[in-house]
């Protein structure tokens, strides 16, 4: 199957982007900033990360929807978010499969402590590379944001 998924297509392009202005704009410093994954990367600056990654009721509920579908997760499935952040998708899939188990790793504290509070006994701090899972415990595992950044590591 060739077929292209787009799942996240209507996320990414909701947000306009200069590229080309980021770029200019004292990049260097700010990468390094954001490499710590602590509040100025959530919450701080816009050059720094996210720039206030706060939830928005049903932003991510149109993505669970899809995977849900696409990958047949039900009431029985066990998923894993891997580089959760604040776990706004993980809560998405909690809310829509209320019997699912859900769990997420991040490697920022400051996500984990500032997660959504219904999903927050879900989450914990964690290394990407070094899960605290048992093999094959999952039936679906995802990584949205946070495979780019392991080199770090």
């Amino acid at each position: 199957m060739n077929k292209k998924l787009k799942i996240f297509t209507a996320i990414h392009k909701s947000t306009k982007r200069n590229y080309l202005q980021r770029m200019m704009d004292n990049k260097v410093y700010f990468m390094n900033l954001a490499k710590k994954y602590s509040k100025d990367y959530w919450d701080g600056d816009r050059r720094a990360g996210y720039g206030g990654y706060k939830f928005i009721e049903n932003y991510w509920a149109p993505v669970a929807q899809k995977v849900i579908k696409q990958y047949n997760l039900n009431n029985r499935s066990k998923i894993l978010d891997v580089g959760c952040g604040k776990g706004f998708l993980l809560y998405e899939f909690a809310k829509i499969l209320p019997e699912a188990e859900v769990h997420g790793i991040d490697i920022s504290a400051y996500a984990v402590e500032n997660a959504k509070e219904e999903i927050k006994p879900q989450i914990r701090v964690g290394n990407a590379t070094l899960l605290p899972f048992k093999d094959n415990s999952f039936d679906f595992v995802y990584a949205l944001g946070c495979m780019h950044n392991l080199f770090n590591f």
